[in-house]
């Protein structure tokens, strides 16, 4: 039987905190885009997307936005098949926080999505700005998965920890131009592996997270910097 992965000693812990909790956790990357020109006045999540083209192996995301649906794919080993729910669910609480009212309710977008027609053949971008249109909105948020794995094991002790990937694409509706995106990718170590998890555990109650509690970690700090 393999051995769970287990937490080093709280001291030791301790030890490392000021400096791990002061770092950026490795594997999450923002990019610099035009934010500071943008003004948000209404806004709504587009269904995120589970899968991924040759773009993402490439680190070339926004080429993703002009890809057709159906020409998305990806493995089952790495999502499980209800991740796009759950991070369209996480995402819209997490603007709903930051944008109050602002924010178009799921139940009004998903409404304006299923009206879409031929969505296979459009790209994440057409989308983006088809849905926008039909809401009134002046932007849409577009999300894309590519690994969404659950941990095996408990809160205490692992085989194998959670892990997440996705990338956030903020459009302008008006012109179908990307304002802003910002990537989270991320497997959870042990301390002992990746000191500067430290602060991923603490700030989590010291425990090993589901791929759910991972994603919404990751949510939480990307999209704080569109305030």
């Amino acid at each position: 039987m393999t051995a769970g992965k287990h937490f080093i000693p709280t001291s030791l812990i301790i030890s490392f905190f000021c400096l791990s909790f002061l770092l950026w956790p490795i594997g999450m990357v923002a990019a610099d885009t035009n934010l500071q020109d943008e003004k948000i006045e209404k806004i709504a999540v587009l269904p995120f997307l589970l899968g991924g083209s040759d773009s993402i192996k490439q680190r070339k995301l926004e080429r993703t936005l002009d890809c057709q649906l159906r020409g998305l794919c990806y493995l089952e080993d790495d999502l499980q098949s209800d991740a796009g729910q759950i991070l369209t669910d996480i995402t819209q609480l997490e603007l709903e926080k930051l944008f109050g009212n602002r924010v178009v309710p799921s139940s009004l977008t998903m409404q304006a999505y299923n009206s879409i027609k031929q969505k296979e053949n459009k790209t994440p971008r057409e989308l983006a700005v088809e849905l926008g249109k039909k809401l009134r909105v002046d932007h849409v948020m577009v999300g894309l998965i590519w690994r969404f794995k659950q941990r095996i094991g408990s809160n205490m002790s692992v085989q194998s920890p959670a892990s997440v990937a996705f990338t956030a694409f903020l459009v302008n509706v008006n012109g179908g131009e990307l304002a802003w995106k910002a990537t989270f990718d991320k497997t959870q170590a042990s301390l002992s592996e990746n000191l500067f998890d430290a602060g991923i555990f603490i700030n989590q109650g010291m425990k090993w997270l589901t791929a759910e509690e991972l994603a919404t970690y990751g949510a939480e700090k990307i999209y704080k910097a569109l305030q």
